[in-house]
């Protein structure tokens, strides 16, 4: 029996399954079903190879003998009609399950920390000005965005890319934990968005959608319309007479020659129409099976159902909207690029008619775009969430504050390390005490423990769990100074590079949202004294504008700024031994300042004479 479509079902019992379970078990599932598709379309390919040779057989009777009947070709004719679309449904069955096993196996790879070779870094989202985002590999390879994201369209990656550069508000962080939470078990909601086609440019479809939906529609004047059409219905059975022979192909010059001053007469709407529309049909076609997705399915929680409710306009589903607009938008296109269909487009007015039609969409859900968009890419970046929620087994949900000023984690680590190689540390900064000044070797793990900080916040900020035992934070605005260089370019010395980062992160407590502040290696490039004037400067100036932060050196005379700050600071350090020429580092915060530097033994191990 030819078998054509599979579609396996997700086990009853799965939900009771960690992760790695259920991915396996799917896995396997779909690996079944592709060897049973995999036969199906050899056997399929058998058949259209039997067909014709038998078409080859039959044709040379009937070449070879006049009394046969052309008729008995009719046999293998009807034969390859009827395998030809179901040969091409098994293909695309086969050709789903196999993008469905990529998913899966790339889901058990990124629980086995082997995710940076991910397609999308977002990389083109890097701003080296923006507060925290290079400092925290929250863009490009290895990244954050990198390890999170499974959103399709170009709008969703824009969302969790904003959602990672922005602080936002107690009330929305609550919202995305509860919706992300809600969308953790849809595991199948994210196979099929997983399945919807990618590769696809948006930047054409982003300013349609964002612009030409905006602007008024420009209808075409009603006669126009009619006169066209009445030229393109009598091209209709004149080209139909050419092809069989009944009049010559000089008639078909008379409905060109009378379509000519209408094309005219509406030349400047077809053209904005069309640059404005052009080549955005593949964008349009995966936003609509996106769109599908989250229109039909059956959400529990009454926020997402909510959400789902933004879809419809008019009286239409927005899926539905969306694939007429691109089906008349490919229609366009072919109209004016496709050289063997344009003449007969021309003929039939469907340059008018389509432009007038795109009018009309326009001025029905040009207003309802916007909303659309936005609420499937509020879907895809939630839905990234979720899967992180999902195999972060071993994580915790934030609790998230506006009652308190405090940043209190029990068992911090950084969430782009494997769990295995992950030492977790316990960080409070509170009013009370809002300054943490770490101390310790080179590699010994402090730029590390900022950035688990850093890092972990951000996550708050997407409504994700975080690496840590647990964790009550209030919604920071954050400033981070870490990875800072001098330019060539730029004219910029690392000196001048430092101070104006570090300028940059205290003019943040100007805002109305308290900062939390991560500093590394502060004033890095200059002399010891001027270093501990101006580092205690920076931080008193941050701590007096009551942010809250920490501070890393390897200067032990800039620990002597805890001293001076009345109880507001305090000193914990990293430490490191060495044994039989080996250094070793365990990544242990301990209280106190660090008693020896490695600097010499470093050099020392790599054969400096020091």
């Amino acid at each position: 029996m030819l078998q054509t479509t599979v579609e396996p079902q997700f086990p009853p019992t799965a939900t009771a399954m960690d992760p790695r379970q259920r991915y396996q078990a799917r896995v396997t599932e779909l690996q079944s079903a592709a060897s049973k598709l995999q036969s199906s379309e050899r056997r399929f390919v058998r058949f259209r190879v039997a067909v014709f040779l038998i078409a080859v057989f039959l044709g040379s009777i009937c070449i070879g003998d006049r009394n046969v009947s052309w008729l008995w070709m009719l046999l293998p004719g009807t034969a390859f009609l009827v395998l030809l679309p179901l040969h091409s449904g098994c293909i695309r069955s086969l050709r789903r399950c196999e993008a469905a096993i990529a998913f899966h196996q790339g889901c058990l790879q990124r629980l086995d920390n082997s995710w940076k070779h991910r397609p999308v870094d977002g990389a083109r989202y890097g701003d080296p000005a923006h507060p925290w985002v290079a400092d925290l590999d929250i863009f490009g390879p290895g990244s954050l965005f990198q390890l999170m994201t499974e959103c399709r369209t170009g709008p969703g990656h824009d969302r969790l890319a904003g959602w990672m550069k922005t602080t936002p508000e107690l009330k929305e962080i609550l919202t995305r934990q509860q919706r992300s939470e809600a969308l953790k078990p849809e595991l199948e909601l994210r196979e099929m968005l997983a399945l919807v086609p990618g590769n696809v440019d948006w930047k054409v479809a982003e300013q349609l959608l964002t612009q030409w939906v905006r602007s008024p529609a420009q209808r075409i004047p009603q006669w126009i319309l009619w006169a066209s059409a009445a030229l393109g219905i009598l091209a209709i059975p004149l080209l139909a007479a050419v092809l069989l022979g009944a009049i010559p192909v000089s008639l078909l010059l008379l409905p060109m020659i009378l379509q000519g001053p209408l094309m005219l007469l509406t030349r400047q709407q077809i053209q904005q129409v069309f640059s404005s529309m052009d080549s955005a049909d593949h964008a349009l076609h995966q936003f609509a099976e996106v769109l599908v997705l989250f229109e039909n399915h059956p959400f529990l929680d009454p926020s997402l159902r909510d959400l789902q409710n933004e879809f419809m306009g008019h009286g239409e589903a927005a899926s539905v909207a969306i694939r007429r607009l691109s089906s008349m938008t490919r229609w366009l296109n072919h109209s004016l690029r496709n050289q063997f269909f344009s003449p007969i487009a021309w003929m039939c007015g469907l340059l008018v008619l389509l432009t007038d039609r795109l009018e009309r969409w326009r001025a029905e859900h040009g207003h309802d775009v916007e909303r659309w968009l936005s609420s499937t890419a509020e879907f895809e970046a939630l839905l990234s969430v979720a899967a992180f929620r999902f195999e972060r087994t071993g994580y915790c949900n934030p609790l998230v504050t506006t009652e308190m000023v405090l940043f209190d984690a029990q068992q911090i680590g950084h969430p782009l390390l494997p769990s295995e190689g992950c030492i977790r540390n316990n960080v409070r900064l509170t009013t009370e005490v809002p300054l943490i000044l770490i101390s310790g070797s080179n590699m010994s793990g402090k730029s590390t423990l900022l950035r688990s900080v850093g890092t972990n916040l951000v996550l708050v900020f997407c409504g994700a769990v975080v690496n840590a035992a647990q964790l009550t934070t209030f919604p920071f605005q954050m400033g981070t100074a870490m990875r800072i260089s001098d330019s060539l370019q730029e004219g910029r010395s690392l000196f001048y590079s430092v101070v104006q980062r570090l300028k940059s992160v205290v003019d943040l407590t100007l805002q109305p949202r308290t900062v939390l502040f991560l500093l590394d290696e502060i004033l890095n490039g200059t002399n010891s004294h001027d270093r501990r004037r101006g580092a205690e400067a920076v931080i008193r100036s941050l701590v007096d504008r009551h942010a809250l932060g920490m501070v890393t050196t390897h200067d032990l005379a800039l620990t002597q700024i805890v001293d001076s700050m009345d109880g507001r600071a305090i000193n914990q350090h990293f430490e490191d031994t060495v044994q039989d020429g080996k250094m070793t580092f365990d990544y242990q915060l301990r209280d106190g300042v660090v008693q020896r530097s490695n600097a010499l033994e470093l050099m020392r191990m790599l054969g400096l004479d020091v």
